[in-house]
């Protein structure tokens, strides 16, 4: 790859990754904004509870993001998917870790912000990313990765993350 080329490479996913965290910032924020105007507020108590899924959330997203840059040299995030199937990490666990990582996060932020309409966002979440995955991103992978996606698919949930490492057969 040219210098030139790699470099632009590595500014789109440095943007890739820092418009991710500004749409979450902007999320807490702007649900912060709804519930101050409305006096909403989720029962006291829930800041300690809510450092566990933050935490867990962003050692996954890390994880995954990590994976994808090392092995496939890509952020996974729209316009930048990994040239090849990507089995190791996160990856072995679960087909999308990212989004279940940031599920835990926001999940982890509204309670720390006791925030119940950050809540019902984060709750809102996984439902709205399950059909955007199922409709657009799995047909999208399927046709640009083949038969190869088609047994990790089979071998991998896309959800909840199995127990024990996917291992790729090749």
């Amino acid at each position: 790859m040219a210098p030139h080329t790699s470099r632009l490479a590595a500014a789109a996913r440095v943007l890739i990754l820092t418009s991710a965290g500004g749409l979450v910032i902007a999320l807490v924020l702007a649900t912060s904004v709804v519930d101050d105007r409305l006096g909403w507020s989720l029962p006291s108590g829930g800041r300690a509870p809510g450092g566990a899924p933050i935490i867990l959330g962003l050692g996954v997203i890390g994880w995954a993001e990590v994976t994808l840059l090392r092995i496939a040299h890509s952020t996974g995030g729209f316009g930048d998917p990994p040239p090849g199937l990507v089995v190791e990490g996160p990856y072995r666990f679960t087909r999308n870790p990212i989004y279940l990582g940031a599920a835990f996060l926001l999940f982890g932020l509204s309670l720390w912000r006791g925030s119940p309409t950050l809540l019902v966002a984060a709750l809102a979440f996984l439902p709205v990313m399950h059909v955007f995955i199922v409709r657009v991103e799995e047909p999208a992978t399927r046709r640009r990765l083949g038969a190869a996606y088609d047994e990790y698919r089979r071998r991998v949930p896309r959800w909840l993350p199995r127990r024990r490492a996917f291992k790729d057969p090749s």
